[in-house]
């Protein structure tokens, strides 16, 4: 028989071993996510006879509005059936299941990042429609500008990253993260040898979450700045934290590095229809993290 439920604190390890079977993650990114964000009503599992088959996260944030308001939403995340149970549509029925869930609790909609390009169209087939996008650049070491004077780079933590991040962000149509998930996004980044960091250049502030990857490349999840020292910007991350290759992600609302090209990065499926006629049509939210 299949069940569908919210998981227990007991079942911790059998979720922890379906990660690692089903993304090969190392055992401390997932130590990471359970201590950082991820309660057990938060984790949505399929089982049969009693046999942990898939699960997936629902995390909590919220949708800032471009007037000032918001909305609430759950990012569906790590999204994970055992390999020798695929096949059998338990994806698609967990992410039903997590509708009706978070209908019954009023949330607003349901958020995700598609792991890979091809998702996207699995994710349509479930109701979800695209809504933010990126710019993304990609820079090899040699090409980063000149060093900018009066500019700085800092450490700071996940509470004065999402403030800052807020601050920069105020007035769009964006997701905004709880400390819980800047936090696990803090940890992540300092697993690989980065971090999250305040800018400073001219006078002006920015921010940047980074994060390094196994090919000697770095991934900068996000920049914010303004867009006319983004390309100083790289170049005082450069100094800091040398790679061979920097995979550089901007908002698609804003100019963004030269060779830069948009594209989509998270979905949505609204969950009340007065805000999928009112946003429906939105395809240049600004989703920006995505623990992708």
């Amino acid at each position: 028989m299949v069940e569908i439920r919210p998981s227990k604190a007991e079942e911790l390890e059998a979720q922890k071993g379906l990660w690692k079977a089903a993304f090969g993650d190392d055992e401390a990114y997932i130590e990471l996510f359970y201590s950082t964000c991820a309660r057990p009503e938060d984790v949505l599992i399929l089982s049969e006879d009693g046999v942990l088959c898939s699960m997936l996260a629902l995390l909590p944030l919220e949708v800032a509005l471009p007037g000032g308001g918001k909305l609430t939403s759950s990012y569906v995340y790590a999204l994970a059936t055992d390999p020798s149970a695929r096949k059998q549509g338990y994806g698609r029925a967990l992410l039903q299941y997590a509708e009706m869930y978070l209908r019954e609790r009023g949330v607003d909609c349901i958020t995700v990042v598609p792991a890979e390009a091809g998702l996207f169209k699995f994710f349509e087939t479930v109701g979800f429609t695209e809504c933010f996008s990126n710019r993304r650049a990609e820079l090899l070491e040699r090409m980063a500008p000149p060093l900018p004077a009066k500019s700085s780079l800092e450490a700071v933590d996940a509470a004065a990253y999402g403030a800052l991040r807020e601050r920069l962000l105020s007035g769009t149509f964006h997701a905004r993260y709880g400390e819980k998930l800047l936090a696990f996004q803090e940890g992540a980044s300092r697993l690989s040898g980065a971090g999250l960091y305040r800018i400073v250049m001219e006078d002006r502030e920015g921010c940047a979450a980074a994060e390094y990857t196994g090919d000697r490349s770095l991934a900068i999840k996000e920049l914010l700045i303004s867009p006319a020292l983004l390309e100083g910007a790289v170049s005082l991350i450069k100094e800091k934290l040398p790679a061979d290759r920097y995979f550089v992600r901007t908002p698609a609302l804003w100019d963004g590095l030269p060779g830069s090209y948009i594209q989509p990065f998270a979905m949505v499926k609204w969950l009340r229809e007065d805000l999928r006629q009112a946003w429906g049509e939105e395809r240049s939210g600004y989703f920006g993290l995505g623990f992708d």
